[in-house]
């Protein structure tokens, strides 16, 4: 049976896992202008928006794409594991909590790493097999003002500062984040295995 302090953990847990459910429908409303402006839209806004905004402002934007509900989110789901951890131990592990915020950060830097890695390989394969130049009115347009300066940048490191083509800080640039990835997540799991081994 459990005692009333694990009680309160386990329904606070359970209150910020559905506390997270409702700002992840508020976001993905917001995509849908007429349910966004509806009653549940708004209901939702009020419930939501002054948790969600305290986000805006960290730069996590990638062209139109904004990262900041991923962060948003996670940080609730971490905050409901810990709880729902607490609820059944009875104690606070300082070594879970680590190994859930390091697990948090990582989700989130994977979830932007792999996206530029897709953008860049699509972006160079269309390169590799167009046989026509890239010209303004191109859809391609707004996908090379989201990711040049972050192409260029990798590609300017790895040539020493020197000049490169579009083509080639784009084959730079996904062998990169590649990498970023790979050895990312060995670095994680090396991590958290270690956690795991501390006994508070």
């Amino acid at each position: 049976m459990q005692n009333p302090i694990q009680l309160i953990f386990q329904v606070s847990s359970a209150a910020v896992s559905i506390y997270a459910m409702l700002c992840f429908a508020r976001i993905i409303i917001t995509w849908f202008p007429s349910v966004n402006y509806s009653t549940v839209g708004q209901f939702l806004s009020q419930l939501c928006d002054p948790y969600l905004t305290l986000f805006s402002r960290i730069p996590l934007r990638l062209g139109m794409i904004d990262f900041t509900p991923v962060i948003s989110l996670g940080l609730l789901t971490l905050l409901s594991s810990v709880l729902g951890e607490i609820s059944l131990s009875g104690r606070l592990y300082l070594s879970g909590i680590l190994s859930q915020l390091i697990n948090l950060l990582w989700s989130a830097a994977t979830s932007l790493l792999g996206l530029l890695l897709l953008v860049c390989f699509i972006r160079y394969c269309f390169a590799i097999f167009s046989k026509k130049s890239n010209s303004y009115n191109s859809p391609w347009q707004v996908v090379d003002n989201a990711i040049s300066r972050l192409v260029f940048s990798i590609g300017g490191i790895l040539s020493g500062g020197r000049p490169m083509d579009y083509k080639k800080a784009l084959l730079f640039s996904c062998i990169v984040l590649l990498f970023l990835l790979i050895a990312g997540s060995i670095l994680i799991h090396i991590l958290i295995s270690t956690f795991s081994l501390i006994p508070f």
